[in-house]
This record gives structure tokens, C-alpha cells and sequence, in this order.
């Protein structure tokens, strides 16, 4: 059972209240409920002890934002949506806040700039600013001095004019000079396909239309603008993008709130073999959800909102200086859902780190006024947390809301003329003695600017670093080298470091000294600032000096780095720091970026006696062996194919059978979907052999390599089906022996086998060997397979018709039995899950697709009858003792809670608790009625390899991982999609409802909402 899908986006713009997928929560509080006046609605927001919330402006000075940044003498600019969801009209507008008497209260706005289709992000660069408002990056510049754009020049175009959720947004400066774009790449809108159906072209700069385009579809994307530079990351982010002081990078999703971004593209390219799910960590301690909402009177209308992240966004760590002790390098993560603001702690961890959630009992800022919708951070020159507050009571795009909504779209824009910005500040620590005095760096001298690169608050000196490199000021460079030099504190030898290196004055002595720093942040960024001059023996002999150093990071950035140099003494350097961090899995993917021809390095030094490598078994050194097999694959090439499962049975090799197995399996994958049995010529006779062996690892790895290789006929398979077909009619041998047999049987030629196959399939036999029988039976084609499948069905387990439903309806002929089936009642809905029902219902064939719809869609009467039958289960008479075993029973093959007991296909449901049991009860009877982008199920035909359905998992530069079941999982690479569609139905069956009794629905509903959190309502 998947109880619903998350109504929430994965990509988009604002993954915020306004941008969000699905129905929301909206509510009242308090006399005469929202919306309130700016000063009622901060006496309904509470914030951690020892800060206190200070209004900077609203309505009608600023209204609907979404975005701001703050100049070097202190002015707002402030960009406004009030299109949101649905007018793509070019009602978009930027504002310029002034407060002229220094009370901290703005008390001017003009008008800058207008018509903007959907803007979503802006930054201060030269004497203009940057906006997002796709397709473009757009520079706006005041020429004449009268307040207003009189510049308007497209910088860069080509993103995708998407649903908000999914468009570019949120320039940075980067503390490498580089300028960061939150980007996620499009969407594909199934119900607004003319306003949001534009996917984009590559990127290109405008000025420079037949110059060098960038594919930056599912990457963030960094500029250079002044050297026509675009790159792509390694990573993508939703709504908002992250640097600690160091320089790491950090991204999210509305569900995943905080990710790192381990490993660089540039490192990534090196090695396009090298299949990478994903190049970020998801660094939460404490999952995703057990958020603490205080919202008075809110009305829940999905089941998994309630209490989880469902809409994080604008990530920003906290480097402001002016916050008690504790909180720099904190983590703010805004939920305009749950109208509150979470804070984590971001402690280090081998080559990445980890959140952790501050405080147990509260959040740092929440509001139970329901239109309060924190969308966006920044941190002011004062130190301050500055929050934009969107203020609207509905937070959903139509995309993905119900019905009703698609209806009455206009209401979704009430509050437009409404929007307030906040700034948080600290009443104990160096925060409480502040003050408010208006910043003139704008007139600033170098000497004076190259100080404030040492400011305690980022503002100051990210605002100094960008001055210095945009304005081209190179009469600081002695200053910069000074400051460098003498040490006053780390964080201002690392921007001088790079202010240096922005203005192209930085030399190799000053590289060289900094990889001595006693501080490891500013060694790391040693390593990186050093790779322009790799060549030079000075340079290479200090990386080499640095293999012992003491700190994860460092020396992980050591062995990227050193990827790029191929000599004896860098591979030896490399080779070292592989083995000192084997366990950690991002030092493994730094190891293999280097290029294709390391991973056979590594493979030979392997398999020599004595070898580090192989000597002892591991969770850390079975996954390299795996890397190396999908390396070893994806290149290709047989000899070096045949040399790898020749050391699978060579008895001089290293022993155990651990590498043996990893190595199989990772050269399955790395072979997966190609079907070219000509990279493994010459090698099947050895797999045979290991394929029918007693050694269950290797035999399993070695039936999974032969299956997408394919199996050669010959006298060698001849004699392997023999030995295999005893062993599977033999019911003293282990189930995975037997399993491992059919599954060769049917390799090798399973018409020729059908009998055994379907004599397997009997109540008596295990439950795995029963499996492998349907499967096996799935590669003999016709009618025949369906047919006695559907006979056999009243006898199968859950588990074995769920793999009968999939192998009978993976042919037309076997769709027709199955429609012929249900509309005979032998079986019924719920015996089929989303994938199947989806395979009917969607069907290529437009009679199968016709006639399934006519028979797997409810009316509504049926829907209104089923509610009122449940109806007596909101009595409040479950038991939830007994509730858990319902649970387990019905819920935990696609749910799990808190992170445990279950399966992670579904969304995690320890937090439905604060569920009012009505719309529980809704919910989980009616999960159609709203589709969460998170668990959406895209159908992708491959080029080569057979066609999948699944969610969408992780996603690398070169490759996506689909979610296809519980534990299941596929990772494609990008260029071999063909079509990938999205398919606009919930996971979860609707016709639960006839799996489950009205008493054990009561007893659900109890466990479900049991155990409330301790957070202050």
C-alpha cells in the first residue's frame, strides 16, 4: 500500500508555499482570521529564545516577493512575483527600498524595473543587477541616474519557460568570482501543457548566438558573463542555492532539505564511464520530515504534508556574525507550508557533513498565522536574517491540486497585492549592541575594501570581493597579497586568496604558502586555486607533500585535484589517499574520477599479492570492486572484460569471494540494458561455469552479468543447463540455488524449459522459487504465459502476482487476458498496483487504453459509498497496538515510519499524526486526488534496452536512477533515453478500500495518529 503522493514539487523554482504542488495547508487564527496587519501577524510568530522579529517593509511598499539583495550603500532590491501560478503575463516587476532616515524601516520604493515574465532571483552586479525571469538572465542598469532601468540586455538564454516551480532562479556570487543559478532543468506539465510545456534549448550567451551552447538540463549552472563562461554543476538545486564560508556548495529539493554537492563536474568529466547516481549527499540526520508547524486552525488537505518537509527552500548557512555563539555555519531552511523556518547544525563527516537538527522542541522562527510563507533568506550587512514573507493564504499550483482548484484558478492569486520582509535579530551576543548605519562601500577606497574582506559577516565580504574583482581594481593587489600574508585571520586570507585570483594576480608563491595554512578550509581551497599551474614541478611536489594531512577534506580535495596529474608519483600519491579513506564512499568516486584507465590501474595493483586493496573484506572495498566492474564495462573493450572474470576463478588471485561477487555485479551494471554479447566473447564458458558453481555469491553476480550479456548457444551451455536443471527440480537444494538455476535456465532457452518453470509455481514452494518461475516464464513469448498465469492466480502469494502481473502485461496479448480478467471479477483492482494499472490505462494500443479506463476508473458514487462506509472507523474506537499490525500488513511494503519498519517506496508517514483523522481517512481512500511531483512515475524508452516505469531517483551529470519498487532500482544513462513521459497518476491503488475492513481501518487511523509531537501549538 503507497498511501499518497507528496503534492510537492522536486524541481522547481520556489519549492516554497506559492510554488508548490498539490493542496496545501490553509487556515485561520484568531479573531476574524487572515489576513492580518503586518504587526498581528508578528505577534503570531515565535522564534528561538534570544531573537526577536523586526518589521523592514510591506505592503503597499513591496508586494508579492520572492527575491532580494542588498547593495553596497544599503538599497533593497526586491523582485516581485504577483503572476503566480498562472498568469505568464509580464507582470513581474523589481523594486529598489531605501530607508532614508536610518530607522530600519523602509520608507521609499521605486519602481526599477517591470514587465518580467515569472522573475524569481536577482543579484547586484557592476552598476546594474542580474534577474532571472526565464528564458533569460537579464542586466538591468541605471545610465542616466533617474532610479530606473534604462538597460536591459539579455545575458543568457535558453531556460526552460517551465512551471515556476522548475525554473531558473537565485543568482550568487560565488567565492570563487563564478555566479551560481539555482537551476533543476524543466518540467513536463500534464494539465498546463501551453503555459509551462516549453523545455528550453541550451544555454547560450546572447551576444554570442553561434558561440558554444551548454546542455544544463537537471544541473545548476555557473556564468562568468564578462568572459562568455557557462558551466554546468555536478549537482541541481529547487529554490535557492548555499555556500558555507569555505566555499562548499549546498542544494536542496522541496522534500530533500539539505544536500552537499561533494564532487565537481569538471572532476566528473574526466570519466564519463564512471555510472554516478548522484554527485550530492543528502546530509540530514533526521530525515526529511518531524518539522514542528504551530499554524492555528490549519486545514490539512494532503496526506503527507502535515509535518515533513514538503516545500524547503532557500537554503542559506549562517555566516553573519552577529548571532549568539553556536550559530555561524548553521543552516536555515525556510517551509512556507508549515509557515516556519527550520534550523540544522552542519557538523563535519569524512569527505562531506551532516545535519543535524538544532533544537528538538521547536523550530527557530514558526507562525500560526496560516498566510504567513517564508520563501527566501538573506543576511544584511548588520548580521541580521533578513525573511521575505510571500503572504498568501494558497500555496498550490494547480498542476498538481485538486480538481476543485483546477476549477477556480483565480483563487490561488488572492494576496498578490500583499508581502512583507522581516529581519530577524539576536537580543543576546554581538547581535543585541548593532546598529543600523547604512553601508557606503559603494565609496569605499581599496585599502578600505580589501579590510572588509576580514568583516565577521559575509555581506562584507562577499560585497568587498565582488567590488574588487567586477570593478577590475588591481591597484589593491599589494594590499590583497598583504592581507594574504600576514594572517589576521583565515576567512580574510581566503577571500584575498580569491579576489586575487578574480583580478588574475595571483602568483604560485602565494598558492604554494596557503597549502601550508594551519587552517584546513583555506589549504582545501589551496588545492583547488592551485590547479591552474598543475604542470609546474613546484606545484605538483607541494600537493604531493600534502598526502598526510590531517583532515578528510583536505585530503579528499587532494585526490581530486591530483586526478589531473598522471605521473608515477601523483598515481602513487592517489593510490595512498584511496586506501587511508576506502570506507568513505566519496573518496572512492575522487579515486576513479581521475579517468577510465585508473580504474584498471587499480585493478591490476588489486589482484597482486599482498594488495591493500583486496586483503580484507569491507563494505568500503566491495563497493570499489563494484565501481571498478561498472567501470571496466562501460569501457568496453573484451580483453580487459576477459582479464576481470579470469581472475574471478583464478586461484592466485586474492582470496575470497567477496571482490569476486562485487566485481560481477558492478560489470552487470556497467553492461546493463546494452545486450552486446560481443564485449563478453570468449568469457562465457568461465561464466557458465561460476554461474552453476557452489560459491552462491559469485554464482548469483555470475547469472546477473550473463542476462545482460546474453548467453552464447554451445556445448558449454548445453551442459550448464543440465547441471541447472537439476539443481532446480531438486527441493533439497537451497532457494537461492534453485532460484539462481531457473533464472540460468531461462537464459540459456526457456521455451525449451516452460514445464519445469511452471511447475515451480505452486503453494508448496517457496516464495523466491515461485518468483523466478513467473519471471523465467516471462521470456517465452505468445499468449500461452498469460493464459495459465491468470489460472493460476487465486493461488499466488501477494508477491508472486505481483511479478505475474508484470510479466503478463508486458505483452498486448497478455493485457487483453488481464482487462478480460478484472472485467470477470477473477481479479480484482487491488491486485494490481500503479505500474500495472498505469500499463492499462496508458497503454500504446488505443483500444486496450480505452477499454481499460472504462474498467479501472471508479465513478463517483462508488467513491461517496466507500467513504460512507469507513465512516464509522472516525469514532475514535481504533486501537493503535492493533493498528501496527494493520501497518505492517498493508502499509510497510511501500511506507516506512520515522525512517524504519518498511519500505521507502512511498512517502514516509511518521508524521501524519497531526492528520485530522477526516482528511486521513480521504486520503488514504482517495489518493487521486492530488499528485505529488515527488513521487511521480515516468514511463522512459531506452536506446538500447528494453522500457521501464519508475520514480525518478537520484540524477548525476550522465546518468538517472528510477525507483521501479521497493528496493528496485535502475540507473540509465542519459544519452540513452529515448522519451521519458510523466504519468499524472497517484502510486497508491484507489481501490484499497476493498483490501482493508472498516475495523482495521479504525485500528490504522489510531496507530497512525498516535504519539503526538511535543511542539508548543
Amino acid at each position: 500500500m503507497v498511501l499518497l503522493t507528496r503534492s510537492s514539487i522536486t524541481g522547481g523554482v520556489l519549492a516554497l508555499a506559492v510554488f508548490l504542488g498539490g493542496r496545501a495547508l490553509v487556515g485561520q487564527s484568531g479573531p476574524g482570521g487572515p489576513p492580518y496587519t503586518p504587526a498581528q501577524s508578528m505577534a503570531m510568530i515565535r522564534t528561538e529564545p534570544g531573537f526577536r522579529l523586526e518589521l523592514v517593509a510591506s505592503e503597499p511598499d513591496v508586494q508579492s516577493p520572492v527575491a532580494m539583495d542588498i547593495d553596497e550603500d544599503g538599497r533593497f532590491w526586491v523582485v516581485e512575483m504577483p503572476g503566480y501560478p498562472l498568469d505568464v503575463s509580464p507582470t513581474g516587476r523589481v523594486k529598489v527600498l531605501e530607508d532614508t532616515d536610518g530607522d530600519g524601516r523602509i520608507d521609499k520604493s521605486t519602481l526599477f524595473a517591470d514587465n518580467l515574465r515569472l522573475p524569481s532571483g536577482v543579484m547586484r552586479y557592476k552598476k546594474g543587477i542580474l534577474v532571472t525571469s526565464p528564458p533569460d538572465l537579464i542586466y538591468f542598469e541605471d545610465v542616466n541616474g533617474d532610479g530606473k532601468a534604462d538597460t536591459r540586455e539579455v545575458v543568457l538564454t535558453g531556460f526552460a519557460k517551465t512551471n515556476p516551480q522548475h525554473a531558473v532562479n537565485h543568482p550568487v556570487y560565488g567565492l570563487d568570482n563564478w555566479i551560481y543559478l539555482a537551476h533543476s532543468g524543466g518540467s513536463e506539465p500534464v494539465i498546463y501543457r501551453e503555459l509551462f510545456g516549453d523545455k528550453g534549448t541550451d544555454l547560450r550567451f546572447a551576444a554570442m548566438p553561434d558561440g558554444k551552447a551548454l546542455d544544463a538540463k537537471g544541473r545548476g549552472v555557473r556564468l562568468k558573463p564578462d568572459e562568455h563562461k557557462v558551466e554546468g554543476l555536478s549537482s541541481r538545486t529547487q529554490y535557492g542555492n548555499a555556500f558555507d564560508v569555505y566555499g562548499h556548495f549546498f542544494a536542496h529539493n522541496n522534500s530533500i532539505h539539505q544536500r552537499h554537492e561533494v564532487i565537481a563536474a569538471r572532476y566528473l568529466e574526466r570519466n564519463p564511464q564512471l555510472l554516478l547516481p548522484s554527485a550530492m549527499a543528502e546530509i540530514s540526520d533526521h530525515g526529511n520530515n518531524n518539522i514542528m508547524p504551530i499554524t492555528h486552525g490549519a486545514r490539512f488537505d494532503l496526506l503527507t504534508e502535515a509535518g515533513q518537509f514538503t516545500s524547503a527552500c532557500a537554503l542559506t548557512v549562517y555566516s553573519g556574525g552577529a548571532f549568539p555563539d553556536g550559530f555561524e555555519g548553521t543552516t536555515f531552511i525556510a517551509e512556507p507550508v508549515h509557515n516556519l523556518v527550520h534550523r540544522d547544525v552542519l557538523t563535519p563527516k569524512g569527505s562531506t557533513f551532516v545535519a543535524s537538527r538544532a533544537r528538538d522542541d521547536m523550530e527557530f522562527l514558526a507562525a500560526q498565522d496560516s498566510w504567513f510563507r517564508p520563501v527566501n533568506f538573506y543576511i544584511g550587512p548588520d548580521g541580521a536574517l533578513y525573511v521575505i514573507d510571500y503572504y498568501r493564504p494558497y500555496i498550490e499550483h494547480p498542476e498538481w491540486a485538486s480538481s476543485d482548484l483546477q476549477k477556480s484558478p483565480e483563487v490561488l492569486s488572492t494576496g498578490k497585492d500583499r508581502g512583507r520582509i522581516y529581519r530577524v535579530v539576536a537580543t543576546t551576543g554581538p547581535g543585541a549592541t548593532r546598529t543600523t548605519t547604512r553601508p557606503k562601500l559603494g565609496s569605499a577606497t581599496d585599502a578600505q575594501l580589501v579590510e572588509a574582506l576580514g568583516s565577521p559577516n559575509v555581506w562584507w565580504r562577499r560585497t568587498a570581493q565582488r567590488l574588487l574583482v567586477h570593478g577590475k581594481r588591481r591597484d589593491a593587489v599589494p594590499a590583497l597579497v598583504a592581507l594574504a600574508a600576514r594572517r589576521p585571520s583565515a576567512i580574510a586570507r581566503l577571500h584575498a586568496l580569491w579576489t586575487l585570483e578574480g583580478l588574475e594576480r595571483l602568483e604560485v608563491p602565494q598558492v604554494v604558502q596557503a597549502m601550508k595554512d594551519p587552517d584546513p578550509g583555506v589549504r582545501e581551497n589551496a588545492i583547488m586555486l592551485s590547479e591552474r599551474w598543475l604542470p609546474q614541478a613546484v606545484v605538483s611536489d607541494a600537493l604531493l607533500a600534502m598526502t598526510r594531512d590531517d583532515n578528510a577534506r583536505v585530503r579528499f580535495q587532494l585526490l581530486a585535484t591530483l586526478g589531473s596529474i598522471d605521473t608515477p608519483a601523483s598515481q602513487g600519491a592517489q593510490e595512498q589517499l584511496l586506501l587511508a579513506g576506502i570506507e568513505d564512499e566519496w573518496v572512492q568516486v575522487a579515486a576513479l574520477s581521475a579517468s577510465s584507465d585508473r580504474a584498471i590501474a587499480y585493478f591490476d595493483r588489486a589482484l597482486q599479492p599482498g594488495s591493500a586493496l583486496a586483503a580484507l573484506e569491507s563494505p568500503g572495498r566491495a563497493k570499489f570492486f563494484d565501481r571498478l566492474g561498472g567501470v571496466l564495462a562501460a569501457r568496453g573493450k573484451s580483453d580487459e572484460l576477459a582479464k576481470a572474470i579470469g581472475a574471478v576463478t583464478d586461484p592466485q588471485a586474492p582470496a575470497g569471494d567477496w571482490w569476486r561477487a562485487s566485481l560481477l555485479e558492478g560489470m552487470a551494471r556497467g553492461l546493463s540494458g546494452t545486450g552486446d554479447r560481443r564485449k563478453l566473447a570468449g568469457s562465457h564458458g568461465v561464466l557458465l561455469t561460476l554461474a552453476t558453481g557452489d560459491q552462491a555469491r559469485v554464482r548469483r553476480a555470475a547469472v546477473m552479468l550473463l542476462g545482460v550479456s546474453n548467453v552464447e548457444p554451445g556445448a558449454a551451455a548445453t551442459a550448464a543447463a543440465t547441471q541447472a536443471a537439476r539443481a532446480a527440480a531438486d527441493r533439497s537444494m537451497p532457494a537461492d540455488t534453485r532460484v539462481d538455476a531457473i533464472t540460468l535456465l531461462a537464459l540459456i532457452d526457456a521455451p525449451a524449459h516452460q514445464p519445469q518453470f511452471e511447475a515451480v509455481i505452486a503453494p508448496n514452494e517457496p516464495e523466491a522459487v515461485q518468483i523466478a518461475g513467473v519471471t523465467a516464464l516471462g521470456r517465452i513469448p505468445g499468449a500461452g504465459t498469460p493464459a495459465f498465469l491468470l489460472a493460476k492466480w487465486p493461488a499466488l502469494s501477494s508477491n508472486v502476482r505481483t511479478t505475474a502481473a508484470t510479466v503478463i502485461l508486458a505483452r498486448r496479448e497478455g493485457s487483453i487476458a488481464m482487462l478480460d480478467a478484472l472485467q470477470q471479477g477473477t481479479v480484482k483492482r487491488w491486485m494490481l498496483n500503479f505500474g500495472h494499472t498505469r500499463s492499462l490505462i496508458m497503454h500504446r494500443d488505443e483500444g486496450i487504453r480505452a477499454r481499460a479506463r472504462t474498467v479501472l476508473e471508479e465513478a463517483p458514487e462508488a467513491r461517496a459509498a466507500r467513504l460512507a462506509r469507513y465512516s464509522a472507523a472516525l469514532g475514535g474506537r481504533g486501537d493503535a497496538a492493533q493498528g501496527a499490525g494493520v501497518y505492517t500488513k498493508y502499509c510497510a511494503m511501500c511506507h516506512q515510519i520515522d525512517g524504519k519498519v518498511g519500505v521507502e517506496m512511498g512517502p514516509d508517514l511518521s508524521t501524519v499524526r497531526h492528520q485530522p483523522m477526516p482528511v486521513l481517512l480521504a486520503n488514504i481512500l482517495e489518493p487521486n486526488r492530488s499528485i505529488a511531483q515527488h513521487y511521480e512515475t515516468y514511463s522512459v524508452e531506452r536506446t538500447p534496452g528494453d522500457p521501464l516505469v519508475g520514480l525518478i531517483g537520484d540524477q548525476s551529470p550522465t546518468s538517472v536512477t528510477f525507483r521501479q519498487g521497493p528496493g528496485v532500482t535502475t540507473t540509465v544513462r542519459r544519452s540513452d533515453i529515448k522519451v521519458m513521459t510523466v504519468v499524472p497518476q497517484s502510486i497508491m491503488p484507489e481501490s484499497f478500500a476493498e483490501q482493508i475492513t472498516p475495523d482495521d481501518m479504525a485500528h490504522l487511523l489510531a496507530f497512525l495518529t498516535s504519539t503526538p509531537r511535543t511542539a508548543a501549538r
